[in-house]
């Protein structure tokens, strides 16, 4: 059945194959502005509605803080009187209540004050002036406001439950002789009375929720209309934000409603209570209505225009084609070779021309199709020959030069690679090929960053990229290589895959590497020896001096701590001139089979007693079975007790020393990870420059000689500043180095 619809709608006029697109596309233009049009200003009036109702919460929130300082300035005035803090401190219950009845009748009238009220300490009911007959019982259970402010002998204004229920209260201390003698409290309603004077001034419907539980809400008050009618359950099941209002704007079963939900906090930030703001849209509704109704009219009367418009055109159009497709079906036929006569000079006479100029090509092409067809076979055989030489001249350079040379589809997959690749990482040309995820997960390490460098340079963006990177051979071994990708495109200049070339430069690297640490060491020499130099002269006369300076003195003789104290100084230069001397020192090494990982368990063992003393804990995290490294064992030893000293003098009593070893190809890396007191760029820098203070052991003297041992080993330091004040340091050996000649 579908197949029969398609062939009838392909096999109509072309008349209607033009009026019918431009129809489909006047209905789902016009369909879709009306629809944009309608969505658009449905969500300007959410959005104006959101902001209106969202503005009368802050107003709500305001009208709170109003009230809250209000009776905060009412309550501080009252304290301030003197008479009152008399009569408080005196006690006099009926004293009070003769002063200030009147002025709570006023306040009451003024200020819509519900209570006014004394108190004495800790949280003793003492007066009611709109209760006078009670008194006398203790609120410290349930008012924590009254009890906070006599703790303080601040004020404190805010929303606090009590007998009556919830109430915006302002509790002051009131002195006496500079003794707190008391409090009073000035309280406005929170409840019916509350609301319907909000509503009365801002004509808008509002309910009151106490806060029972997370999802336990009891309804205290309302105003205006529908507040008889809960809506708690719309804030129960709809989405909330903590400390954010929820605002449902016409909401399932009540599409003529917008509603906001808010809570409202006591005085010492938790939510207690939740207010409805509930506002009338139905005027909204019959507006969209009418918009909605006005707007599918125009939309069909365009439409309506459009098919008329439309039809006329089209008809207007095919006519005069027919006329040229009926003489062309005389020229396919043969029936035809003179040439076409134009009337008009639009795109009709255009495509009488165009026939005319198609005639004279065909009877062109044809001579030379006859032609061609003569010495076609002995082209194609040139071609042929000429191909294959190219094919043998390539494969034959491609398999003898020192460099991976592909070819990778879009897929991963790989069409085409040279047999080096086999003679470098180790895996055959049938493993590469075979596999189409090979190149994906093996070479490129999909969701690295020089496999995304590749793609969005060579498939995405259709340029050449040239990038060093690391690849694993078979063994797992690690190599650096330069690659440089080139695209391949297609006619419409999309990528259809990259070739490109991979040369090996892990020599290099390692060449480079020694290099730098050669350099390092060099330097590092020469600062020792220049700084020996330049001390030892100067300090052995000073240190000479002094000592003859001090022992001369009596010991009672000020000048004698004095010169006492030059002579630990000159001891302290000293200690720093035999740590440069023995960085400079050389010293062979002899070569063994070293296990790391039983060198640091015998450090630990021998240095238990100071790791308690400190109170630090050793974290140890190995691989078994690891390979050993040809490295002379005192001297790594030397340089181990050294590295691990300095880190248990340097960290904080208490912490966590993690020495972690791991083996990765043919490198093996140790990993000490620490707190320090104090980690900064600058001691990074200068970590293993030649120092010392009052707290440094000799024995940890050493770092510069701990770091030559460890790069004359073909080995490397690297250290890092990781979060707060940790320092990590990861030392690497080569499994089979070759010793370096005597420094």
């Amino acid at each position: 059945m579908l197949p029969q619809i398609i062939n009838r709608l392909i096999s109509i006029s072309m008349k209607w194959k033009l009026a019918l697109p431009f129809l489909f596309f006047a209905f789902v233009g016009t369909t879709t502005l009306t629809y944009i049009g309608l969505t658009s200003q449905i969500r300007l009036i959410k959005e104006e509605e959101q902001k209106s109702i969202l503005h009368y919460s802050h107003r709500f929130l305001e009208e709170i803080d109003h009230k809250k300082n209000q009776a905060l300035s009412l309550a501080t005035m009252i304290a301030e009187y003197p008479e009152v803090q008399q009569l408080l401190a005196e006690q006099d219950r009926q004293g009070l209540n003769d002063l200030l009845y009147d002025t709570y009748e006023q306040l009451k009238v003024d200020f819509e004050i519900e209570q006014f009220h004394f108190h004495i300490p800790p949280a003793t009911s003492f007066l009611r002036l709109h209760y006078p007959t009670r008194f006398g019982e203790d609120m410290i259970d349930y008012r924590k406001m009254i009890l906070d402010c006599v703790r303080s002998h601040l004020p404190i204004s805010g929303i606090e439950y009590g007998e009556t229920g919830f109430g915006i209260r302002g509790v002051v201390p009131v002195f006496h002789d500079k003794e707190i003698v008391g409090t009073v409290e000035i309280g406005h309603s929170f409840g019916k009375s509350f609301l319907n004077d909000i509503h009365r001034r801002w004509d808008i419907n509002l309910a009151l929720y106490e806060i029972k539980g997370p999802e336990s809400l009891r309804h205290m008050a309302g105003a205006g209309k529908n507040v008889k009618e809960s809506h708690a359950d719309l804030y129960l099941t709809g989405p909330r934000i903590d400390e954010t209002p929820t605002i449902l704007i016409a909401p399932d079963r009540y599409p003529d409603r917008s509603i906001l939900f808010n809570t409202v906090k006591n005085y010492s930030g938790k939510p207690v209570a939740l207010v409805e703001i509930n506002m009338d849209r139905s005027e909204i509704q019959a507006r969209l209505s009418r918009t909605r109704d006005l707007m599918v009219m125009v939309g069909l009367a365009a439409i309506t225009i459009s098919f008329l418009l439309t039809y006329l055109v089209a008809f207007l159009f095919i006519r005069p084609i027919k006329k040229i497709v009926m003489v062309a079906q005389d020229i396919a036929q043969e029936k035809r070779d003179s040439r076409l006569t134009s009337r008009t000079n639009d795109e009709i006479g255009t495509l009488t021309q165009a026939l005319n100029t198609m005639l004279d090509a065909l009877k062109k092409r044809r001579v030379e199709i006859e032609e061609h067809s003569r010495t076609l076979e002995r082209k194609v055989q040139e071609r042929t020959h000429a191909l294959v030489s190219s094919e043998e001249n390539y494969r034959t350079l491609v398999e003898n030069v020192p460099l991976i040379v592909y070819r990778v589809l879009p897929d991963g997959t790989t069409e085409f690679v040279n047999s080096y690749l086999t003679e470098r990482l180790g895996y055959t040309i049938e493993d590469v090929v075979s596999d189409k995820r090979f190149w994906l997960e093996k070479i490129s390490a999909t969701g690295s960053k020089a496999y995304k460098t590749i793609y969005n340079s060579c498939f995405i963006k259709g340029e050449e990229c040239r990038i060093e990177r690391l690849l694993r051979d078979k063994d797992g071994r690690t190599l650096s290589f330069i690659e440089h990708a080139i695209p391949a495109k297609d006619e419409d200049g999309k990528t259809k895959w990259i070739d490109g070339i991979m040369l090996d430069i892990t020599e290099l690297k390692r060449l480079q590497e020694r290099a730098l640490r050669s350099e390092e060491i060099k330097i590092l020499g020469e600062i020792s020896a220049r700084m020996a130099h330049e001390i030892r002269n100067p300090l052995v006369t000073v240190g000479g001096f002094a000592r003859r300076l001090r022992d001369s003195l009596p010991e009672d003789d000020s000048r004698h701590k004095l010169a006492h104290i030059i002579v630990n100084e000159v001891a302290r230069l000293e200690d720093f001139l035999k740590i440069l001397i023995s960085s400079i020192k050389p010293f062979d090494l002899s070569l063994t089979e070293v296990d790391i990982n039983l060198l640091l368990d015998l450090w630990i063992m021998k240095h238990d007693m100071f790791l308690k003393s400190k109170g630090i804990k050793v974290m140890k995290e190995v691989i078994p079975d690891i390979s050993k490294v040809q490295a002379d064992e005192e001297r790594i030893n030397q340089a181990f007790d050294s590295l691990l000293k300095h880190a248990v003098i340097s960290m904080p009593e208490g912490e966590q020393l993690f020495i972690s070893v791991i083996q990765i190809g043919d490198r093996l890396t140790v990993t000490f990870k620490h707190k320090v007191n104090r980690l900064s760029k600058d001691d990074l820098e200068k970590f293993f420059f030649p120092h010392i203070n009052d707290k440094t052991e000799r024995a940890i003297l050493d770092l510069p000689l701990s770091k030559i041992i460890i790069h004359r080993h073909r080995g490397k330091i690297d250290l890092i500043s990781e979060g707060d004040n940790i320092l990590v340091m990861m030392i690497e050996f080569p499994i089979e180095p070759a010793a370096d000649s005597v420094i």
